[in-house]
């Protein structure tokens, strides 16, 4: 499965109240939109400890024919009705976090910090777009450790930026395969059209995520406003759900250009995570997950024909019971092209 999903990678609600006409449009539905994003997450200008790195490479694509995203969306379309609106999207990632103690000068840090740990995961989505709603069903595998390549990433970029040289890699927790399946509802609550093509939206979602790697549910909520606000769904964050180039596309099309800010807070429900509870069979450092952690997040997002950026910030609650330093902070920033 993980060949057959980086050869695709590498291949390839209320209704609206509406108060203005829309804006000049360039992409039809029909016009089949794909989409290449590389996303990398890092807690630049304020630490180098805990979550300190995420990448990830995104495919996104019209369609439900991979052979990888195939059961789920038979599972999706067993609970999510479609109709003649409905738009169905695939998508297939690459990408790679890393986690280390709140101090990396230490070569023994104490038993009581965060362990140093990596992932490396390939995962396969498929997703329900309707006007006002999206319905995600992932499936990521991997592996924990260092097979992960997490300790080698690190170290060579900052060898390259000349920066202190991580010493705790020795104390990561041990090799092991990870499994996460993800589900996630998304629903446009409220969207008001303005006049000089600014709108405004509220979005909510609720999903879960389900494997060996991380047990959690999570709830999000933000308000987001500017010019030829897109119908899409997803703040910019490295999420295992991979919705985050999903957007409805409506039957006048999407403007060539967009610009809106986004703000909104989210609670996750932690059960368990291999990161902070270490190896499920073997002997790791270990620690105790916090069971709730709070987010707050704004951002931007900006288009112009096939290029978009966007960039995010969140700040976090403590993530484990002896965690030392909160809250945490950390930017998402994103590069995406549309063909």
């Amino acid at each position: 499965m993980s060949i057959i999903l980086l050869a695709h990678l590498l291949a390839a609600a209320p209704n609206s109240i509406a108060l203005a006409a829309p804006a000049t449009s360039v992409s039809k539905p029909e016009d089949s939109p794909q989409s290449i994003s590389f996303y990398i997450e890092n807690d630049i200008f304020y630490s180098d400890r805990y979550y300190t790195n995420g990448i990830k490479l995104l495919y996104t694509g019209r369609g439900d024919d991979f052979y990888t995203s195939k059961i789920q969306f038979a599972l999706l379309r067993m609970f999510v009705p479609e109709d003649e609106a409905s738009q169905a999207y695939q998508s297939a990632s690459l990408g790679q976090n890393m986690y280390v103690s709140s101090s990396i000068s230490e070569s023994n840090p104490p038993l009581w910090d965060r362990p140093y740990a990596g992932w490396l995961y390939l995962s396969g989505g498929a997703h329900i777009a309707k006007k006002n709603s999206l319905d995600s069903l992932s499936i990521t595998m991997g592996i924990v450790g260092p097979l992960s390549f997490a300790e080698q990433t690190q170290k060579t970029y900052h060898s390259i930026i000349d920066a202190e040289t991580p010493m705790g890699w020795d104390t990561q927790i041990n090799n092991e395969f990870g499994f996460i399946a993800s589900y996630s509802h998304i629903q446009r609550l409220l969207r008001f059209d303005f006049s000089n093509n600014t709108s405004a939206d509220v979005l909510a979602s609720i999903g879960g995520d389900l494997g060996n790697v991380l047990i959690q549910g999570t709830a999000r909520a933000f308000l987001r406003f500017g010019y030829n606000l897109p119908y899409d769904f997803s703040p910019t964050r490295i999420d295992y759900d991979s919705s985050n180039d999903v957007q409805w596309i409506p039957p006048s099309g999407t403007a060539d250009w967009h610009c809106f800010f986004y703000a909104g807070g989210a609670f996750r429900f932690v059960g368990q995570n291999i990161t902070l509870n270490g190896n499920t069979f073997k002997r790791s450092r270990a620690l105790t997950p916090e069971w709730m952690v709070y987010e707050l997040m704004a951002g931007v997002s900006t288009r112009y024909g096939p290029i978009q950026l966007d960039l995010n910030w969140t700040l976090q609650t403590a993530e484990f019971t002896t965690q030392a330093y909160q809250p945490f902070m950390f930017w998402t920033l994103s590069a995406t092209v549309f063909f």
